[in-house]
């Protein structure tokens, strides 16, 4: 009877170290991904952070059409203010309807799903949306069917180093 109380009292004691030591390393990882949001998890698996440091937030709207984002690591040669210049000159109308527009420094990849389009790979663009811009309505006589939405998004992207159009996109 003493003897399975010992096996019972060690088995406990055991248990209680496991979980304390268990509680200790779930504190630590919550406590870690508080300090790096985002680094969190390639502090302590480093093979991660190579895909970590290239990725960057996705647009489901532009992913869907074969864009993929990521984090430049060199800085750009053009300024933004100078990147929304030459984007509302390739644009303007769009530029001039927009209720809102933004800028954005990413690494550009377009896989497109036509072979009529190049493939851009690992570009550094600026990325400038357009957002709201509005559909000008049909011509009631020729189609009466309304338009679903009342506006749409514009990506324009260009080139980091130039200012040249790479790709654009409306959503």
């Amino acid at each position: 009877m003493k003897r399975r109380q010992r096996i019972q009292s060690r088995t406990w004691k055991i248990s209680g170290l496991v979980g304390a030591l268990l509680l200790v390393i779930g504190l630590g990882w919550f406590i870690l991904l508080l300090r790096h949001p985002q680094g969190g998890l390639r502090l302590l698996v480093p093979h991660l952070a190579q895909t970590s440091q290239t990725s960057a937030v996705q647009l489901p709207a532009l992913y869907t059409a074969g864009v993929i984002l990521g984090t430049p690591s060199q800085p750009a040669s053009l300024s933004q203010e100078e990147a929304l210049l030459l984007a509302s000159q390739w644009e303007p109308e769009v530029a001039s309807e927009a209720k809102k527009v933004l800028a954005r420094y990413v690494l550009l990849t377009y896989i497109p799903h036509t072979s009529n389009r190049a493939q851009i790979e690992n570009a550094p663009a600026w990325m400038i949306i357009y957002e709201q811009v509005p559909l000008q309505p049909a011509d009631a006589s020729v189609d009466p069917t309304p338009f679903p939405r009342s506006s749409y998004d514009f990506y324009l992207f260009l080139d980091a180093r130039n200012g040249k159009v790479l790709l654009s996109l409306w959503t």
